[in-house]
């Protein structure tokens, strides 16, 4: 259950235009009392305080343009949770402990557990850490110690509102401490890891990413379909972000750049039926980096990626055996798995797979391996 002290979060319209107005962003609620593990209790799309908020910048939108940029803002910078992100915590794996560091005067939360060597889970936007919980233990019964944080803005650590550049600080902050062998990232993870690298954290030896995005624009696309901006409104986020971290923006967030260089051993592993990140970014970000392989899953779409069974056991065997093995498990497992490198050269795929499905296994996620785009 949530604490005793949880409480929806009410926002006057009063309130909106007067913190608009003075141009601050102050924390839902504190959160020094809430225990590791335990999520703030966050607003969701569709929210009083989300549609408060978009009403204010549809209000502003013809008559005060400034301040209709802080209230899209506003909405662009607030992790809004999915819904299922607010239900309590079950089945939490044994021997995880509360793990916290303090960063840039905030004091990230998390869990940690096990023992060998260090994986970092990296969760996306309006993530948390116990997203991990299903393959964190997994791991830690294969002989790893993973370390799983909250960053700002997100589950148990403070902060209403937050932005990638922060994120990428936050997660540089958890790297440089930890030095992991590995990280695993979903979603904006991946793009929050390359930042880490480019604040001067270590690059670890895999990077496993799971529905990886790759564009910032694409994201900001697709957040304000969902929120129904229209394009007066998605045009004038466009330009407040331009307008408050430089006209290139967009390109210095862009995947595209960094993943060439990447030394990093890669697996990326991505759901044909994702609706909030398409396969092709996955598909892109596999063909652009140097050392990596894609595995396709069908009907696990953005989330659910996360805690199936079989999609964890080819992460385990990745960092476990290497990552040949890994992708072969994926084959024996009916996902759909480009074959690794062999020659030096280009990497070749399998053909279509008819293989009979796992007793405990829908015969829908069979997928034929797919040519790289």
């Amino acid at each position: 259950m949530y604490p005793t002290d949880a409480h929806p979060v009410a926002i006057t319209l009063d309130d909106v235009m007067a913190d608009l107005a003075a141009g601050r962003s102050a924390p839902l609620r504190a959160s020094d009392h809430v225990p590791s593990l335990r999520p703030q209790r966050r607003p969701t799309i569709g929210s009083p305080a989300f549609l408060r908020t978009l009403a204010a910048a549809h209000a502003f939108g013809r008559v005060h343009p400034r301040l209709a940029h802080r209230a899209l803002l506003r909405l662009w910078l607030t992790p809004w949770v999915h819904p299922s992100t607010q239900r309590p915590l079950n089945g939490l794996p044994a021997g995880l402990r509360p793990w916290t560091t303090t960063h840039d005067g905030t004091i990230l939360r998390g869990y940690e557990g096990g023992h060998g060597p260090t994986v970092v889970l990296l969760h996306g936007w309006a993530g948390r850490a116990a997203d991990w919980r299903y393959l964190a233990g997994d791991l830690i019964a294969a002989g790893w110690r993973v370390v799983a944080p909250d960053l700002p803005a997100h589950g148990a650590t403070d902060g209403a509102t937050t932005d990638i550049f922060a994120l990428g600080r936050a997660a540089a902050s958890v790297l440089r401490r930890e030095q992991p062998d590995v990280v695993v990232t979903h979603s904006l993870g991946f793009p929050l890891t390359l930042r880490a690298l480019e604040e001067g954290a270590q690059v670890p030896a895999t990077v496993v990413a799971l529905a990886p995005g790759r564009r910032a624009s694409d994201a900001l696309d697709e957040f304000a379909s969902r929120a129904r901006l229209g394009d007066r409104l998605t045009g004038a986020l466009r330009r407040a972000n331009q307008e408050r971290y430089g006209a290139d923006v967009f390109e210095v967030l862009d995947v595209d750049r960094v993943v060439p260089q990447l030394t990093a051993r890669g697996l990326v592993i991505h759901d044909s039926k994702d609706a909030d990140v398409p396969l092709e970014h996955g598909r892109h970000i596999a063909a652009d980096w140097p050392d990596a392989e894609l595995i396709i899953t069908t009907g696990l779409g953005h989330r659910r990626i996360l805690r199936d069974d079989h999609v964890r056991g080819v992460v385990v065997a990745a960092l476990t055996d290497d990552l040949a093995r890994a992708v072969q498990a994926g084959a024996s497992r009916n996902l759909g798995a480009h074959q690794p490198r062999t020659d030096g050269g280009e990497r070749g795929t399998e053909g279509e797979r008819h293989r009979e499905p796992l007793a405990h296994q829908e015969p829908r996620r069979e997928l034929s391996g797919a040519p790289r785009a």
